[in-house]
């Protein structure tokens, strides 16, 4: 019944939250590598801090005449510094498959796993259609982010393990294109509404993990090959599930 009433409650965050964001970035290695246990089911609350070269600024074209995507020749680019997410794990023998929320996305998050080895990928769950931007800022111009990471564990006892990974995986961040006539309109501070895209980035990296019980520490590098920036995540996941159905919730 509680497992129900979980995957009702999922469902309906996906279809409101649907068209809001296409951005993902990587989830947590840990809480994936967390899901082979003797259970079918688990759930995980991961928050997630993101430093480094991050983008917090305004963009201008000097090159007038040769306007950006739509007209545009303004963009407010920013970057989300932190992210708050919620996966809900089924495994079957080797294989898990997550379905989540990472702030404003929802996500898939299938792959392979085992106590020593996984697999993971992952992708927005967002249709695809024109939500980023096919102009000259770093897009490829179609609306995926998602990506595959390998991870190799070390169980340390029955309780502590510790993990490294490596990713390859396509990220975003948003931003609002503006055009010089103000044609989305005046906002409540007196700014220009334009249209709000995302800018779409290939991203290589490595994390490690220390994972104890119910809770795990994750500290992740990221270098942005299209934008060549550099990128730190630090996150804390809280993973729990349930036993069986007559008997009460227990962490792990």
């Amino acid at each position: 019944m509680v497992r129900k009433i979980y995957s009702a409650v999922l469902a309906l965050l996906v279809f409101i939250l649907s068209g809001c964001s296409i951005v993902t970035r990587p989830p947590s290695a840990a809480a994936f590598m967390n899901s082979y246990n003797k259970e079918f089911s688990g759930h995980a609350i991961n928050f997630a801090y993101y430093s480094g070269e991050l983008v917090y600024r305004k963009i201008y074209d000097k090159k007038h005449e040769k306007k950006l995507s739509g007209g545009y020749d303004i963009v407010d680019s920013y970057e989300w510094n932190v992210d708050f997410s919620y996966t809900y794990f089924l495994r079957k023998s080797h294989f898990t498959v997550g379905f989540g929320i990472q702030t404003f996305t929802p996500f898939l998050q299938p792959g392979f796993v085992s106590e020593y080895f996984g697999v993971m990928g992952w992708s927005c769950m967002l249709p695809f259609g024109s939500f980023e931007d096919k102009g000259n800022w770093k897009t490829d111009g179609f609306s995926f982010t998602g990506g595959i990471s390998v991870i190799q564990q070390l169980p340390l006892d029955e309780n502590l393990r510790i993990g490294v990974a490596e990713h390859l995986s396509r990220n975003g961040r948003e931003s609002r294109w503006k055009d010089s006539e103000c044609g989305g309109g005046m906002g409540p501070t007196g700014a220009c509404l334009g249209e709000t895209k995302s800018i779409l980035y290939t991203e290589v990296g490595v994390g490690a993990y220390i994972s104890y019980k119910s809770f795990a520490l994750e500290y992740r590098y990221g270098r942005d090959i299209s934008e060549n920036r550099n990128r730190f995540t630090l996150s804390l996941d809280w993973m729990f599930s349930k036993a069986k159905p007559q008997e009460k919730w227990i962490w792990k």
